[in-house]
């Protein structure tokens, strides 16, 4: 197995852990009689563990190497994953959900540093493949999970089996990993280097703060904004996924033929332009071409900011966690927002905030781009 493989298994793993707990959210909450209110101050417990995760994955991966991270993350991970559906009471599953969420960010920063030193092998960029990878076990989770939950097979039964299973193929993939033996410490840097790791990090922000949005209204609007049924509602959010898996197998080689800051102009151009079109013909239809060609825009654009904010370090998981941390907080912040907006002026122009995001990854790529390459 190669190096490729090996790495690009885990990016697999990380999605399809994740998505066996998305998909069995009910035959967990359900047993603790949760309240919908009660269940989303639980989940909270996913985004905290992130961001405490991701920082600390950085440090101990600058000093225990990525093999041996990817290896811890993946039993933190997975135990988390297989804990879950035993916890007694409202509180220890809060706990056991951070659990799974630092689990989570510590995983996706030693497999990016990972993925990173593969790139650096191959000599070009191939971040967004395995980001590609990571959708697709996404989809490949969500697709065993439901099948699970149809069939009446228990949380429990279905969450340890998936724990096992994946914790197993990662873990086993992990030893063609390329060696990576860590004890590097972080040197203090100032000026150029941290103003280039903010730069990049904003972008990342403006791109997942655009993600979760998607993720957590593109339904409502397509149903209760544009009067689309239920399943055209759902196809909304199912184009998004899917043009953005696909357009990251494509975005690696886009990058290697008209460079980085070309393609973040274009992916943003693409993203921002197409959803905005959606946005003044106001239809399902038009929509659901709106949200592909959102995914498909924004598909490659953390993968080549990553590439971008290790590009001349000695140790990328520093700059992998700086960059991720300030990204995933707009992750957090794009549902919230959006929804504000959508209170004070309707939800089509809370929508068009992601539009605005968009077209600032086509006037910041210049900026944020050479400024990493200086």
């Amino acid at each position: 197995m190669g190096a490729r493989i090996a790495v690009s298994v885990v990016f697999f793993v990380n999605g399809a852990v994740f998505a066996s707990w998305a998909t069995r959210v009910p035959a967990v909450a359900g047993p603790l009689g949760m309240s919908p209110g009660e269940l989303a101050a639980v989940v909270f417990g996913l985004s905290a563990g992130a961001v405490t995760g991701l920082p600390l994955g950085g440090w101990l991966t600058n000093r225990l190497g990525s093999v041996f991270m990817m290896r811890a993350s993946l039993l933190v991970y997975a135990g988390a994953l297989a804990w879950i559906p035993h916890a007694p009471s409202v509180v220890l599953l809060a706990l056991s959900l951070m659990g799974l969420g630092i689990g989570n960010a510590m995983l996706d920063v030693s497999m990016n540093t990972a993925a990173v030193h593969v790139e650096r092998a191959h000599g070009r960029q191939i971040m967004a493949g395995f980001h590609a990878l990571f959708s697709f076990g996404g989809l490949g989770g969500a697709v065993v999970g439901t099948a699970a939950a149809s069939a009446g097979i228990p949380a429990v039964t279905h969450m340890a089996v998936a724990a096992v299973g994946l914790s197993c193929a990662g873990l086993v993939a992990s030893f063609w990993a390329l060696p990576d033996p860590g004890g590097r410490a972080e040197k203090k840097q100032r000026g150029p280097l941290d103003r280039r790791l903010v730069l990049l990090g904003l972008l990342a922000f403006c791109t997942l703060l655009c993600e979760g949005a998607a993720n957590d209204w593109s339904a409502v609007y397509v149903q209760d904004t544009l009067g689309g049924s239920a399943g055209v509602a759902a196809a909304g959010f199912a184009v998004f996924s899917l043009t953005m898996t696909a357009g990251r197998f494509a975005a690696d080689r886009l990058v290697a033929s008209v460079g980085a800051v070309a393609f973040l102009r274009g992916a943003g151009a693409l993203a921002g332009l197409g959803f905005g079109a959606s946005l003044l013909w106001p239809t399902p239809a038009s929509a659901l071409l709106g949200f592909g060609a959102l995914g498909l825009g924004l598909a490659g654009v953390v993968p080549t900011l990553f590439s971008s904010a290790v590009r001349g370090r000695d140790n990328p998981a520093a700059a992998i966690s700086t960059v991720s941390t300030i990204g995933y907080l707009g992750f957090l912040a794009g549902p919230p927002i959006v929804g504000a907006l959508a209170t004070a002026a309707g939800l089509r122009l809370g929508m068009v905030t992601l539009v605005v995001l968009a077209l600032v990854i086509v006037f910041g790529a210049t900026a944020a781009v050479r400024t990493a390459a200086g």
